[in-house]
């Protein structure tokens, strides 16, 4: 059975946010959406990933003390923001290196974060706004902005940016590759 991303980044999400599972976590949550999926031929490489991007929104939630909506929609501004900036196959190289990454950068983020919006009573006018946000990052101009719309301040740009390229490094992206990516979001390692 295939399951489309955005379905499956929206069940996550939503089983993130809801008080009844509160000791049940992102990674939990992928793990039951990958088991939904089956580990058919070329899907095994998306089961394989939700796991390793929720470990992503899951440090980033609990480090830092924000929204589900917010980690989801930050890291998404600032890969939506490194997809835009790194060649194809700096990129590409990124998203080996943890998948499921693509899924939660740029535009693949707005699935969940609409998803997860409308479950929370989110006005359509805030997901319309989020779409052209993070389906646009070009600049750090575009990242403020795409900040701002979820709730934060530029400065949570600086504290996200730590934290994502420590977690990058530890899944085995390649040093250099970690300080083109601190160049691109002005923390420079």
């Amino acid at each position: 059975m295939k399951v489309p991303r955005g379905f499956a980044l929206s069940c996550l999400l939503t089983l993130a946010a809801s008080p009844a599972f509160a000791q049940f976590s992102l990674s939990d949550a992928a793990n039951v959406v990958s088991a939904m999926q089956g580990n058919q031929g070329e899907e095994e490489g998306v089961v394989a990933a939700a796991p390793k991007a929720a470990g992503l929104l899951n440090t980033l939630g609990s480090e830092l003390k924000i929204t589900p909506e917010q980690a989801i929609g930050g890291a998404g501004a600032m890969l939506g923001l490194a997809k835009n900036r790194l060649s194809e196959p700096q990129f590409s190289e990124l998203s080996k290196s943890v998948p499921g990454l693509d899924q939660i950068a740029g535009n693949s983020a707005i699935g969940g974060l609409n998803g997860l919006g409308g479950l929370l009573g989110g006005g359509s006018d805030k997901n319309a706004l989020l779409d052209g946000l993070l389906g646009n990052v070009k600049d750090t101009g575009d990242l403020n902005n795409a900040f701002s719309a979820l709730g934060m301040d530029s400065g949570m740009i600086g504290q996200f940016a730590p934290i994502i390229l420590q977690y990058l490094g530890q899944q085995g992206v390649a040093g250099s590759l970690l300080q083109n990516l601190g160049g691109i979001w002005g923390t420079g390692i």
